[in-house]
């Protein structure tokens, strides 16, 4: 049996239509490959609250492991949080941008969130309710952490791009972020 050959079940694609798929599939591999990159860029850091997170559970360990007082800080300049032992020397770093290239030692100072480090001040009144103390006198530079507990504190965290500042409030023995109820993160 012979087809004619203008037959549609022997018809195939022509060479200029393989072509304009190659063409149009290296277009759509050229924008995925331009925007991957960022994404990955953009994997590599975490939002400061977590690092903040793993900052007080490492100074707390530190504390613990060395059975002497660790203190927690922030350094605006490495945006970076910091636990340092009692002369000042450097026990753990945690940097909030870990993409920094070499030759870059500081931060920019718009991209460097504020963060800013409360003591607790004991509560007052009878249902135990505020502290007598204003906040501009409970600012701290660095929270200590003693073998198995820290001092009561709170944690703000301000970007440029927030419009209201992140909170955290930690549990003075386990170290571990206290939620309030109706509060999610």
């Amino acid at each position: 049996m012979t087809f004619p050959a203008n037959d549609p079940a022997k018809r195939a694609f022509t060479l200029v239509e393989i072509l304009l798929v190659i063409a149009l599939v290296g277009v759509m591999v050229a924008l995925v490959a331009g925007n991957a990159g960022a994404f990955i860029e953009g994997s590599k850091q975490m939002p400061p609250g977590r690092v903040l997170k793993l900052a007080v559970v490492d100074a707390l360990y530190l504390a613990g492991e060395r059975k002497r007082v660790t203190f927690l800080g922030y350094l605006e300049e490495d945006a970076a949080f910091v636990v340092t032992d009692a002369s000042g020397g450097v026990l753990s770093k945690h940097p909030i941008f870990e993409t920094r290239k070499e030759e870059e030692n500081e931060v920019d100072e718009d991209e460097s969130p504020q963060v800013t480090f409360w003591a607790k001040g004991p509560l007052a009144g009878a249902g135990g309710g505020s502290s007598i103390h204003d906040d501009d006198v409970l600012v701290v530079d660095r929270v200590p952490f003693h073998f198995g507990s820290s001092a009561p504190f709170r944690v703000e965290i301000e970007t440029e791009d927030m419009s209201d500042p992140e909170s955290y409030e930690f549990d003075p023995f386990s170290g571990y972020h206290l939620e309030k109820l109706g509060q999610e993160e």
